[in-house]
């Protein structure tokens, strides 16, 4: 049985991916000209894969048999019709503990909302079943495994398989921080700094489209199963299921 990475995410308008896409060229070529290259530049193909990585905000993160996506697909259409669009405000550019560009929007109670409608919708169709990497390669039951009992974590992995929930019934652990991903370095030590990049807060802006994309390395979306408006949203849905 094939199983296929999904992540529920949601996707930039027209302006703010073309600001995304930009931006991970110019942090791509900071990496390049200091001596280690991003695995990977938004609007680009994968390497080696050919799917392009799109620009998003990961919501939810799951394991699916190959035969399951329609089903998965089917649940966030008719889910995206019940919630209202997102007023996004771009915050601040980090690293991640990789060395990985990173733009965070303010967390609010409208993101919390969000994402905890996907899980609770989402999250019983991956039945159980552990991702095999998280975004950085690492494998998740050893994440699990080498945890102590008492790591929000390794909570959060047992509870809904993926570690980054707004979660206030489980414990109380928060580890939701809503961001897109620009850039990844070779160099887990390298760090780029953020000059010339444009003010965190011009991120800012609706956010219509609730979408089911294939996962690649490194957190890309690299296989569009589906993108669909948001209540009040102004696009037209559209899906697809590359023949599955």
């Amino acid at each position: 049985m094939a199983l296929v990475p999904l992540d529920i995410v949601l996707v930039m308008p027209r302006s703010l991916r073309r600001q995304a896409v930009a931006c991970s060229g110019l942090v791509a070529e900071k990496m390049r000209a200091g001596g280690s290259a991003s695995r990977f530049q938004l609007g680009k193909p994968f390497p080696g894969e050919g799917g392009e990585c799109e620009p998003h905000v990961s919501l939810f993160m799951l394991t699916v048999a190959d035969a399951e996506v329609s089903a998965v697909v089917r649940v966030v259409e008719r889910l995206a019709t019940t919630l209202p669009v997102l007023d996004a405000e771009g915050a601040e550019y980090r690293h991640n503990p990789h060395g990985a560009v990173e733009v965070y929007f303010t967390k609010s109670p409208a993101w919390c909302d969000l994402q905890r409608a996907v899980i609770r919708s989402v999250e019983p169709l991956r039945r159980g079943r552990l991702r095999e990497v998280d975004p950085a390669g690492t494998r998740i039951r050893d994440l699990v495994d080498d945890a102590s009992r008492e790591d929000s974590r390794r909570q959060q992995l047992l509870r809904y398989g993926y570690d980054e929930v707004a979660d206030e019934e489980n414990g109380g652990h928060d580890r939701f921080n809503p961001h897109v991903t620009l850039a990844w370095p070779h160099d887990h030590d390298h760090r780029v700094d953020f000059d010339g990049l444009p003010a965190p807060r011009s991120f800012s802006g609706l956010l219509r489209e609730l979408a089911v994309f294939g996962m690649s390395a490194y957190g890309t979306c690299t296989e569009n199963y589906g993108v669909f408006s948001l209540r009040n949203g102004v696009s037209s849905a559209s899906w697809r299921t590359s023949g599955r």
